[in-house]
């Protein structure tokens, strides 16, 4: 989903309607999307950005307006819902966290037609009116792709672990194991895309990071790639994988969750606001009410579809199941009863195809983890290990839950519906008509 346009009735014109005298002191709203340049598709849009201040921020301003053949301003949106005047007019977009120094903005402008516009997003402080405006100029156009039929299936990598691991310094085991480049090429050969947790301060710029012993982390590097080869779509998991039930305050509770937005905007990952990852599942009431206002959905872990008027209620949560590897599903082989993490037992790839099967107003949404291949160590022994090399799904066995069988992996997501739309949240949060907030 992208934003609504603002400003500008040519440069003459912004100056002398839209930018006072006293631009206010080190303040500054940034338009992140929709970009400069770029082609919106459908009849909304969402401007969203960061802003930033000295002073404390009192609003962020947009101006949307309708532009001529020569670049001026016609008409200035009045009302999100589509109304617009022929005289300037800006509205107050909803900010992340309120009446603060820094943060994110979004303000939705619907029922649009086809056209060019600009937008203008301003800043207003407790000491001055107005900083000076910044614009991005794109056409609206309409949606001529077919009505989609409004089931959607997600398909998910939990905290975007890039490939097993194992030893204090998280080794690729084996030598050329799985990655999860590879499993969005699988993906991508089927048609599909998928979207992953990233935790931002696990990430580094050209390093792949080490939690755990076993759990290796993508680059900033490798997200941006596999997002314009494969489509692949980030969302956050926190900024510290932090248990936000532990948080005291709204500014904790912000900073672990609503401030990571600009900052994967800044990435190119500006579809992040569709979902917010709790970490390690755990939220409470208090975070629940400050990630709505920065994500349209928050991800806590379910056995079940998601039904359209369930994610559309408060708290927006969305059931995701957690594929699970483990124990084999054979009681006649020695896996069945093997040692085990909470005593996992391999997830059938059936039952995940019935979550991928998803009805006319649901939502299905599977989330893996380290797919791997073939086999690779000593069932009991110290180091991580699997058996993927049956044909029958029942005898496979990892020795970690958080490992699962790429053949099995291909079974579930070859088992999924023909007629569902493969989405990540944000897409679905676009046509169900969820905005932060």
């Amino acid at each position: 989903m992208r934003t609504a346009a603002v400003l500008t009735t040519g440069l003459a014109a912004v100056a002398a309607t839209t930018v006072p005298a006293l631009a206010a002191a080190g303040a500054k709203a940034t338009i992140l999307a929709p970009t400069d340049g770029s082609t919106v598709t459908g009849t909304s849009v969402i401007v969203r950005g960061g802003y930033s201040a000295e002073a404390s921020v009192r609003e962020v301003r947009v101006a949307l307006c309708k532009l001529n053949a020569s670049d001026l301003c016609t008409a200035y949106l009045s009302n999100v819902d589509g109304t617009f005047v022929t005289s300037y007019k800006s509205l107050a977009a909803t900010l992340s966290p309120n009446s603060q120094i820094a943060g994110s903005y979004t303000i939705t402008g619907s029922n649009l037609d086809p056209g060019r516009y600009r937008a203008a997003a301003f800043v207003v402080t407790s000491d001055n009116p107005k900083s000076a405006p910044t614009t991005s100029t794109f056409t609206l156009q309409k949606d001529t792709t077919p009505p989609p039929t409004n089931a959607f299936i997600t398909i998910a990598f939990g905290r975007s672990n890039w490939s097993v691991a194992a030893g204090g310094d998280c080794a690729i085991v084996p030598a050329g194991a799985r990655t999860l480049e590879q499993n969005l090429q699988d993906l991508q050969s089927r048609g599909l895309k998928a979207q992953g947790g990233v935790i931002l301060n696990r990430t580094d710029p050209t390093i792949r990071t080490c939690y755990q012993q076993q759990v290796l982390q993508p680059t900033w590097t490798d997200l941006t790639r596999m997002r314009e080869s494969y489509g692949f779509t980030a969302v956050s998991q926190g900024m510290n994988y932090a248990d936000m039930t532990k948080m005291t305050t709204d500014a904790q509770r912000f900073t672990e969750s609503g401030a990571t937005v600009p900052i994967l905007n800044s990435k190119g990952f500006t579809r992040a606001w569709g979902m917010f990852n709790y970490p390690n599942n755990k939220m409470d009431a208090d975070a629940n009410r400050v990630v709505t206002k920065s994500f349209a959905f928050g991800r806590v872990y379910g056995t079940t579809v998601n039904t359209r008027a369930a994610v559309l209620t408060y708290p927006y949560l969305v059931k995701t199941v957690s594929v699970m590897g483990g124990r084999c599903n054979n009681k006649n082989l020695a896996c069945y009863t093997m040692s085990v993490k909470n005593n996992q037992r391999t997830a059938p790839p059936s039952r995940l195809a019935r979550i991928l099967n998803p009805k006319a107003n649901e939502w299905g949404v599977v989330q893996f983890y380290r797919v791997v291949e073939g086999s690779y160590g000593v069932m009991g022994g110290k180091d991580v290990a699997w058996d993927c090399t049956s044909t029958d799904w029942r005898n496979r066995w990892t020795s970690h839950p958080e490992i699962y069988c790429r053949n099995s992996f291909l079974e579930a997501i070859d088992g999924r519906s023909a007629s569902a739309t493969n989405a990540d949240a944000a897409q679905v949060a676009v046509a169900w008509g969820r905005t932060p907030g």
